[in-house]
């Protein structure tokens, strides 16, 4: 008798891990689909011909197209968060995290999302176990009865269990936002995007350039996550960037055809980064950021 007690304190503590372990899930995949942080596709990445476009590239860009559908999802997801962490409400909550899961889980294996794969599946097998328990009465709702339960709940709790799960919601949900916000605040939007290079000179000298291998003119991608790409001479070469008020510091991976490997300068009225390459020579690049109806990406974000 004493040992099948512990087991029930154990298996009663592993539930509400799990249940807490779901609604944190749920809720920190909720909050950056409101500030359309999730999804977000790499704006040298959609200039690649489709056929080019890997399977994952395929699903990202197509979930990443619209903020409206990343905010139903978003919504959804926070509302299981919610709603499983109370008694009255956690049926509904795992019914609509089955069916979430079940389409995160497809979505995850069809397009090679390999990354997400297991810890979708473990996620899955939990709410299934968590459905384990209204097993008889999902049969009676769905099989038996038509819809009529005469379950009848008690009521009585104690202050920890009434008010835990508010406080948990709450604190959980406030923090992971002003934590995911502030994140999204280190990207500069006015900066991110793509552009056509209109006009290089080093030492004062005009470069030739000719059209990379995206797009069809001479090409900078600003990526948010400080990568940038330039498309130039049938060749693309990438490199990062870092921002400091209007200052930017640009290194490349690998020495570009016109000898750019890293330059340090200032951008100036948003279409020109004017400032000092390797071994000192002037830099001067002109650009213009690509209209939104070429790019959609750049009136998107």
């Amino acid at each position: 008798m004493m040992k099948d007690s512990y087991l029930k304190k154990i298996l009663f503590g592993l539930k509400y891990l799990t249940i807490y372990y779901i609604s944190a899930s749920m809720i920190c995949f909720a909050i950056p689909k409101f500030l359309f942080m999730q999804f977000r596709v790499l704006h040298y990445a959609s200039y690649a011909p489709l056929v080019e476009v890997s399977k994952t590239q395929h699903m990202w860009s197509f979930f990443g197209r619209s903020y409206h559908y990343n905010l139903f999802i978003g919504i959804t997801e926070f509302l299981i968060g919610v709603l499983i962490v109370f008694r009255r409400t956690r049926l509904i909550a795992l019914l609509m995290a089955l069916g979430v899961y079940s389409n995160i889980l497809i979505l995850n294996i069809e397009f090679d999302i390999d990354f997400a794969i297991g810890h979708t599946f473990v996620d899955f097998v939990l709410i299934v176990v968590l459905l384990s328990e209204y097993y008889g009465d999902l049969y009676k709702f769905f099989i038996q009865s038509g819809g009529k339960f005469n379950h009848v709940m008690n009521t009585g709790q104690n202050m920890f269990k009434q008010y835990f799960p508010v406080f948990f919601v709450v604190v959980l949900s406030v923090s992971y936002f002003i934590f995911a916000f502030n994140l999204r605040a280190t990207v500069n939007e006015d900066v991110v995007g793509a552009y056509k290079i209109e006009r290089l000179s080093i030492n004062n000298t005009p470069v030739i350039l000719n059209n990379g291998n995206l797009g069809s003119d001479p090409m900078m991608f600003l990526e948010y996550n400080n990568q940038i790409v330039l498309s130039v001479n049938d060749t693309v070469y990438y490199g990062h960037y870092v921002l400091v008020k209007d200052s930017i510091k640009i290194r490349m991976n690998h020495p570009t055809n016109f000898n750019l490997q890293s330059m340090d300068g200032l951008i100036k009225n948003k279409n020109k980064i004017s400032g000092e390459m390797d071994e000192k020579k002037l830099f001067q690049l002109d650009y213009t950021r690509i209209d939104g109806k070429k790019d959609y990406l750049n009136d998107l974000y």
